[in-house]
């Protein structure tokens, strides 16, 4: 499922969506090793901070994995909590494939048991 942010409003839909970090998020969102997280994943894209991230349900909150705003930036893995975002994790993954950004995503994930 994706959803889109603008102006504040939250809504679904791809159809206007054709941007590099789009198809980015949904590449690595279809090589997502593990059923459960391919099944929980929301690709969001918010057009108002102009980010795409890959947003997951788990035991702690919603996690987000952040992409990139451009080629040699960092991932981020944000907890969207009570108090608000919180950095969790990043690593750096210009130069992997978009499989081994969905292991480290999976990896990360599993390892702190939130997944």
């Amino acid at each position: 499922m994706e959803i889109v942010i603008s102006g504040g409003k939250v809504a679904p839909g791809t159809d206007e969506i054709t941007t590099h970090q789009a198809a980015k998020a949904r590449r690595i969102a279809n090589y997502l090793p593990r059923p459960e997280l391919l099944r929980d994943a929301v690709i969001e894209h918010n057009q108002d901070d102009n980010t795409t991230s890959i947003r997951f349900e788990t035991t702690a909150g919603p996690i987000r994995i952040l992409l990139p705003v451009a080629q040699g930036f960092e991932f981020y893995i944000i907890h969207d909590s009570d108090t608000g975002p919180r950095i969790l994790g990043t690593f750096r993954g210009a130069s992997l494939s978009v499989r081994a950004v969905a292991f480290r995503i999976s990896e990360f994930l599993r390892t702190r048991g939130l997944k």
